[in-house]
C-alpha cells in the first residue's frame, strides 16, 4: 500500500495532485535531509500533505524517521490539532488489525501534546504536537546540566519537523522570523527533514525562513485540486450590532458563526452581548468564547468544545489550525491581510458550502474633520492629490504631539523632502485634540491624519495597506499566487525598512557558542520579542504543588502589573521554598512584599478569573477597548482590558538582586516534584 492508497483508506478522499508531489518530496528529505515548503490555500489539506509520508512509514514498519514533531506558533488550538492526529493514528492502527477501542487508547498515548510545562519535555511519542516556545527550548536545552539534561534535541534529530502557520511568526521587528530561520538552518545542517507550511506567506518571509527551498503548491495544470465553497465578502463601517441581523439569519439556517475580535476586551464584550441578544434563536450555552487568557486546563476544555458550538467568539487564536465544517458566516474586525485570509478562510471550506465574510471597520471618527480621516494608502494619496508613487513608509513612535508617545505610520511620496505625512490611531487623534483644550474647532496638525478606528494591537501602516486589498479577498482565498502578490504589497515597507533587533544577536550568539555547560536557554534565549509573566489563581499563603492546568501566561507590562498590584488583582509573588538539604522543592510561598519582573509567577486573586470569560480585569489605560458596550450600555467590571500589551522590551537584562533576567518555566521552578 503506497502513501496515496493509505491516504484513501484513512480519509476516504482522493489525494490532490499537489499532495502527491508533496509526499514524494517529503519522502526524499526523510531519507537524505533537506526542507520543503508547502503553500496551499486554507482548507487545502496541508496537514495531510505533511504527515502522510510519516504515517506510511509507520504502517509499513519502515520508520524512515523515529517521530513527527508538529510545531504550531501558539498554544491555541494545539489540542484541536492533536485530536485530528489521533484520529489518523487510530484509523492506521485499525488497518493493522487493532480493535477500535484498543486503537483509540493507543492513539491517545502515541500522540503527545508538549506545552513545555512538564518536568521532562523529551519529545517522546510517535507524533508530538508542540508550540514554538517548547520546541525552541527543547532544541536548545540539550547541552545543559541538572534537571534540564533531558536530551530533547536527540529526539528532534530523529524526527520529521513540521512548522505550520508560519505567517503568524511575523512581528513588528521580524525577530521571530529571523529566529525561525536560524533554527531551520541548524536543522538543515544536521540533515533533519523540515517542512514549512502556510496558506499566506509573503515572498520575503518565505525567503527569510527557507531560502531557496523547493515549494509545493497547487499548479494550473492540476486536474485534482483543492476547491472550496463560495464566500461573498462585504465591508461594513460599523460594529457587531450593525450586522446582528446577518448573524441571526445564519444561525436560523443552522450555520455555524465565527466572530473574531482583535483584543480580549472586545471579544468578552461581544460574547456577552450576543449571548443576550440571540436567545431567541439559540441556547446561550452553545456560544463559546476563546482567547489567550484562560488557564491551560480551561483552554483545553474550550478547544474540545469548538466542534459542538454554534457561535464562536474569539480573538486571533483561531487563525491557526481550526478546521470546522459548516461555518457559514465569519465576522471580523479589520486586521492584517494574512490574518483576514486565515479568519475568513474558516468559512465554507467544503465545495458544496456557501458562506459570507464580513470585515468590520468600527469607526469612531466623531469630532475629527472628515478630510483628516483615511482608510487606505490610496485614499491618502487621493487626499493629497498625489499622482506619483509612495517612495518610503515606516512605523515609528513620536512625542511630537505631547508628552505621551504614540505610534504613527510615516509616509513619504514623490516630492517630499524633509517631512512626510503621518497617520495615527483614532484614539490618539482624539487625545491630541483634547490637549488643545477649549480651542474652537481644534484641528489636527497639518501633516497628521487618522484611521477612523482603533488599530490596536496592530500598527497603522499594515492596516492602511490592507484596506486597499479588501476588495479582492475572495480571490485570495483560493489563489495563493495572487495572495502572495497582495501580501508582498501589504508588507513591502515592513521588510524594506526592517532593522535586525538586538535580541536576535543574543539568540544567534547563544546557538553559535553553545557549550556543554551553557546556561539553560531561558537565561539567554528569548523565543519571542515580548516578555511575559505567569499568573496563578490562588488565595493560599503557601502552595504545596503548582497545577499546570491553572496556569495563565500573559504578555508583560510593568505599568499594567503595577495597576493590578495596587488594585489587589495580583496579591503576591510565588517564591520557591527548598527542603533542609536544599535538594528538593518543598513548597511555594506567596510573598506579599514583592517587586514586579518579567518571567515571574504571581498569585492572582481568583475573583478576577472566570472559567467562562477568563482573566479580564477592568483597567483604565490606552489599550482599554472595553469601556463601552456594543449598544451603548456600560460594560461590567471584568471586560475592559486589551489582550496585547504594546510595551516593548528594551532587551536589557535585569541585574537587580537576581542577576540576569530569567525566562522561568514551570519545569525549572519545580512544578512537578
Amino acid at each position: 500500500m503506497d502513501t496515496g492508497e493509505l491516504f484513501r483508506e484513512l480519509t476516504g478522499f482522493e489525494p490532490y495532485d499537489y499532495q502527491v508531489r508533496a509526499w514524494k518530496a517529503i519522502e526524499g528529505i526523510m531519507e537524505f535531509g533537506g526542507k520543503v515548503v508547502i503553500e496551499v490555500p486554507t482548507a487545502g489539506g496541508k496537514t495531510e500533505a505533511a504527515v502522510m509520508p510519516f504515517l506510511a512509514g509507520v504502517y509499513h514498519n519502515s520508520w524512515p524517521v523515529a517521530r513527527l514533531v508538529y510545531v504550531l506558533p501558539t498554544r491555541s488550538l494545539v489540542e484541536n490539532q492533536a485530536e485530528r492526529m489521533r484520529k489518523h493514528v487510530s484509523n492506521l492502527l485499525q488497518l493493522r488489525g487493532k480493535p477500535e477501542k484498543e486503537a483509540m487508547e493507543l492513539a491517545e498515548k502515541l500522540v503527545v501534546v508538549e506545552y513545555g510545562l512538564e518536568r521532562t519535555h523529551a519529545f517522546l511519542g510517535w507524533i508530538i504536537i508542540t508550540t514554538w516556545d517548547a520546541f525552541l527550548y527543547g532544541l536548545a536545552a540539550h547541552r545543559t546540566v541538572g534537571d534540564r539534561f533531558t536530551f530533547p534535541a536527540g529526539a528532534i534529530a530523529q524526527s520529521l519537523v513540521v512548522f505550520d502557520e508560519v505567517q503568524m511568526y511575523q512581528d513588528e521587528s521580524m525577530y521571530m522570523p529571523r529566529l525561525l530561520s536560524l533554527v531551520v538552518g541548524i536543522l538543515e545542517r544536521a540533515n533533519i527533514p523540515v517542512v514549512v507550511m502556510s496558506a499566506t506567506i509573503p515572498s520575503k518571509l518565505r525567503e527569510m525562513i527557507t531560502g531557496n527551498a523547493k515549494t509545493i503548491t497547487v499548479e494550473k495544470g492540476d486536474k485534482n485540486r483543492p476547491s472550496r465553497g463560495n464566500v461573498d465578502i462585504k465591508v461594513v463601517e460599523g460594529d457587531v450590532i450593525d450586522v446582528l441581523g446577518d448573524i441571526r439569519e445564519a444561525l436560523k439556517e443552522g450555520k455555524k458563526v465565527l466572530v473574531v475580535r482583535n483584543i480580549v476586551a472586545r471579544a468578552v464584550e461581544t460574547y456577552r452581548f450576543l449571548r443576550s441578544e440571540l436567545r431567541d434563536v439559540m441556547d446561550p450555552s452553545s456560544v463559546l468564547l476563546l482567547h489567550s487568557r484562560f488557564t491551560t486546563g480551561d483552554r483545553k476544555e474550550k478547544e474540545n468544545a469548538i466542534e459542538s458550538a454554534k457561535l464562536i467568539v474569539s480573538t486571533q487564536v483561531v487563525e491557526a489550525g481550526l478546521d470546522l465544517p459548516n461555518v457559514g458566516l465569519v465576522v471580523t474586525n479589520i486586521a492584517p491581510l494574512d490574518a483576514l485570509i486565515q479568519r475568513i478562510g474558516r468559512c465554507a471550506r467544503r465545495p458544496s458550502e456557501k458562506g459570507e465574510g464580513i470585515v468590520l471597520l468600527p469607526t469612531e471618527n466623531e469630532g475629527i474633520e472628515s478630510e483628516k480621516i483615511v482608510k487606505g494608502l490610496s485614499e491618502l494619496k487621493s487626499r493629497l492629490n498625489v499622482r506619483g508613487e509612495i517612495t518610503f513608509a515606516t512605523v515609528t513612535t513620536t512625542k511630537d504631539y505631547g508628552n505621551r508617545a504614540i505610534t504613527v505610520a510615516e509616509i513619504y511620496t514623490e516630492g517630499d523632502t524633509k517631512k512626510g505625512k503621518r497617520v495615527c490611531d483614532i484614539k490618539d487623534a482624539k487625545k491630541i485634540l483634547e490637549k488643545k483644550g477649549g480651542k474652537r474647532k481644534a484641528k489636527l496638525p497639518k501633516e497628521l491624519y487618522a484611521l477612523p478606528y482603533s488599530a490596536v494591537p496592530y500598527d497603522p501602516l499594515v492596516l492602511l495597506t490592507t484596506y486597499d486589498e479588501l476588495g479582492d479577498i475572495k480571490e485570495y482565498l483560493s489563489d495563493t499566487e495572487r495572495a502572495r502578490e497582495a501580501l508582498n504589497r501589504v508588507y513591502r515597507f515592513h521588510y524594506e525598512n526592517n532593522i535586525v533587533p538586538r535580541e536576535f544577536a543574543s539568540a544567534y550568539v547563544y546557538f553559535r557558542e553553545l557549550k556543554l555547560f551553557s546556561a539553560p536557554p531561558e537565561y539567554e534565549l528569548r523565543s519571542r520579542p515580548e516578555l511575559y509573566v505567569i499568573l496563578y489563581p490562588t488565595t493560599e499563603e503557601e502552595v504545596e504543588r503548582l497545577e499546570v492546568g491553572k496556569v495563565i501566561r500573559i504578555s508583560y507590562s510593568r505599568r499594567k502589573l503595577g495597576e493590578w498590584k495596587e488594585k489587589g488583582i495580583i496579591t503576591g509573588k510565588l517564591q520557591l521554598q527548598w527542603d533542609e538539604k536544599k535538594k528538593r522543592i518543598s513548597k511555594w510561598k506567596v510573598q506579599k512584599k514583592f517587586k514586579l519582573n518579567a518571567y515571574g509567577i504571581y498569585a492572582l486573586n481568583p475573583e478576577y478569573y472566570s472559567p467562562e470569560t477568563g482573566f479580564t480585569p477592568e483597567i483604565s489605560g490606552d489599550e482599554n477597548e472595553g469601556s463601552n458596550s456594543l449598544d451603548g450600555r456600560k460594560v461590567s467590571a471584568q471586560t475592559a482590558t486589551s489582550n496585547d500589551f504594546q510595551e516593548k522590551s528594551s532587551g536589557k537584562r535585569d541585574r537587580r538582586k537576581g542577576g540576569k533576567a530569567r525566562q522561568a518555566t514551570l519545569v525549572d521552578l519545580g512544578v512537578v516534584k
